[in-house]
């Protein structure tokens, strides 16, 4: 009998009682999650997202250091494959509703019903388990955008379709711009040229894939982020983490499966 594969989760909350129940609860519901880490605070949620690359973020709005709309806007900006769910107290509702413009799958009020949380976790499972291509096909007024908002459509058409073949000098012509004209605009207002924010997009799907994946091949992890050349792929994922990626899902699988929670590390 085939196992039912699980997804990563991980929780930020600063309140280790409600951390802690909401991780009974999720347990509770034998849904296919698997605990991937916990933090209390923002910090250590996004220091835990860039190591352990989880499918799913469920975050408290009000945190120390770094609060829960930074960290969706975190994700948003660096990892757009990881889903995110909003925990707030209800006088935070419509703060943490602003989080909207980050692609925010729900937003569940304290106390937390089991059925609702189960509810809003299965349908995050349906959107994982069945990824939809979000080719998106710009016709771009150009001209008409100040250079902070062409910034801001050039990063979007990035996020949404940097699995595919993509061509600076034919983004360029899309845009009705250069290709050297876009590149300084883009670092301008995001501090990265465009072909590093894509090669760190594409990264980070091939490491979300690579722990979260372990049946699927090397060559079809580069495929899945962008990389048709399985080789070129594994030169440039070593580039950007010092290791080959079976060397990356080897390490980080094993150091994955003895993840300590904020307390335990104290």
């Amino acid at each position: 009998m085939q196992d039912i594969p699980k997804y990563t989760y991980m929780i930020a909350e600063d309140e280790k009682l409600i951390r802690k129940n909401l991780i009974k609860k999720i347990d509770a519901l034998h849904l296919p999650f698997e605990l991937a880490g916990e933090a209390a605070n923002g910090q250590e949620a996004i220091a835990l997202i860039e190591q352990h690359c989880p499918q799913l973020v469920l975050t408290d709005v009000r945190m120390p250091l770094c609060d829960g709309l930074e960290v969706v806007k975190y994700l948003y900006h660096n990892h757009p494959d990881t889903k995110a769910i909003i925990l707030s107290g209800y006088e935070d509702f419509h703060y943490a509703q602003t989080a909207i413009q980050y692609s925010v799958e729900d937003y569940l009020l304290k106390p937390i019903a089991p059925e609702t949380l189960s509810e809003s976790l299965q349908k995050i499972l349906l959107k994982i388990g069945s990824e939809s291509e979000r080719l998106q096909i710009y016709h771009s007024k150009s001209n008409a955008l100040s250079p902070e908002a062409l910034s801001q459509l050039m990063q979007n058409y990035l996020l949404e379709n940097y699995q595919q073949d993509i061509s600076f000098q034919e983004l360029g012509e899309k845009f009705g711009f250069t290709p050297e004209y876009l590149g300084k605009l883009f670092k301008k207002y995001t501090g990265e040229t465009p072909s590093k924010y894509l090669t760190k997009l594409r990264m980070n799907k091939a490491k979300l894939l690579l722990l979260n994946e372990p049946g699927l091949e090397i060559q079809k992890i580069g495929e899945l982020a962008g990389y048709k050349d399985g080789f070129y792929f594994s030169r440039v994922f070593k580039s950007h983490t010092g290791m080959q990626p079976g060397e990356f899902r080897r390490r980080n699988r094993k150091d994955w499966c003895a993840v300590k929670s904020p307390e335990q590390k104290r």
